[in-house]
């Protein structure tokens, strides 16, 4: 774990104990150990280049609200430590942008996803995802209330996708919550 990915997680209040590593859902999601990195991680998405995501292309269109308020800058906005959405200020959120890089079979992704404690007026869940192309990457529900979280996720990809394929972070939850994706890498040869 990186000292950002520490920081993040002892800043949000989950506890870093005797051992100095967060509470977190780390690893590879149940798929086994993820071998060591053989090239340079680079960046997949930019947090500066994510835009609302339209219905038509929406993968998780059966999620949408009738009507969605996430303005920029009240709902969603890019901070120094990556791409940030506060749900007090957008009901649903459905972002997209083509992938920098190509992902090829073998290439290890990761992916940094942190929230601060989940609060709510009653009892809730949470629905977040990371797409590329029609590969879900990362999918979660949270239940809220909830203790702040980082999720940290390493995997190795057994698909192939060009790059400029669409990047899709969905999000949608109630009560008022932030939620940062901190970043997403693939893996790519060393020249």
């Amino acid at each position: 774990m990186t000292s950002r990915r520490i920081f993040l997680a002892c800043a949000l209040a989950a506890g870093c104990g005797d051992s100095g590593k967060p509470s977190n859902d780390t690893g590879t999601d149940g798929a086994g150990p993820v071998p060591e990195i053989e090239g340079t991680m680079v960046d997949l998405v930019k947090p500066q280049l994510w835009v609302q995501q339209g219905e038509a292309d929406d993968p998780f269109a059966d999620h949408r609200p009738s009507s969605i308020e996430c303005p920029l800058g009240l709902g969603w906005l890019v901070e120094v430590t990556g791409f940030e959405v506060n749900t007090g200020g957008c009901n649903y959120g459905a972002f997209t942008q083509p992938t920098l890089r190509e992902i090829v079979p073998g290439a290890q992704i990761s992916l940094d996803l942190y929230h601060f404690d989940l609060v709510a007026a009653e009892p809730a869940t949470a629905h977040v995802a990371v797409v590329v192309g029609d590969h879900v990457l990362f999918e979660r529900e949270v239940a809220i209330p909830g203790k702040a979280m980082v999720h940290d996720l390493d995997l190795v990809a057994d698909f192939e996708l060009p790059a400029g394929s669409p990047a899709v972070f969905h999000l949608h939850n109630h009560g008022q919550n932030t939620w940062t994706l901190g970043g997403i890498q693939v893996e790519v040869e060393d020249p």
